[in-house]
């Protein structure tokens, strides 16, 4: 019985690879077309919160009062960020896979989403290694109240500095996405 049961649920595996594979072949301008348009939105989107976040947000906490780097204590009510940023990168580098596996056979398509994967991931892995590890370290200085130090001061004044380049390029990129999006929206297929 137990043979049996291992046959039928290989059998149903593979033929739902099957059809699964024909159904992307069929659809695969259409899967590329709206997960650009679609991974474009989400970058526009995530600009929008960045910017909202580095000019209201960030002034006020990296500001030197005590009482406003407070803001970052995740043990107080406080705008802790993290989950929003975890999940919201999250659904975007998926989607971002997605169109660029999509697109990259596409002439004139593929090959510059791949460049903009590429600088995308880079500044990706800086924001995790740089700067969610110093807002990590701020939020821990936060519950002290011993963090009036120059030293202290010079390290927020050079994040803020940084975040303003960062996001720089998160906005450079998402814009010369729009092209892309522009150019596979008019590939009949």
């Amino acid at each position: 019985m137990n043979g049996i049961l291992e046959n039928y649920f290989g059998f149903a595996v593979t033929m739902w690879i099957q059809d699964l594979s024909i159904f992307l072949s069929k659809n695969s301008l259409s899967i590329a077309q709206y997960s650009l348009v679609l991974n474009v939105l989400i970058y526009f989107s995530m600009n929008g919160a960045q910017i909202f976040e580095t000019f209201v947000f960030v002034p006020r906490w990296a500001s030197g009062n005590l009482s406003n780097l407070r803001i970052l204590n995740t043990e107080i009510k406080s705008a802790n960020l993290k989950y929003f940023w975890i999940l919201f990168h999250s659904i975007h580098e998926i989607i971002f896979l997605v169109s660029l596996l999509f697109c990259y056979p596409i002439e004139g398509i593929g090959y510059r989403l791949l460049i903009l994967f590429i600088f995308h991931m880079a500044v990706r892995v800086w924001t995790v290694v740089y700067f969610a590890g110093k807002i990590i370290r701020f939020q821990f200085l936060a519950k002290t109240d011993g963090y009036h130090s120059l030293e202290g001061t010079n390290e927020i004044k050079t994040w803020v500095i940084l975040n303003y380049f960062r996001v720089s390029i998160y906005i450079g990129i998402s814009i010369l996405m729009i092209p892309l999006a522009i150019k596979i929206l008019k590939v009949n297929g």
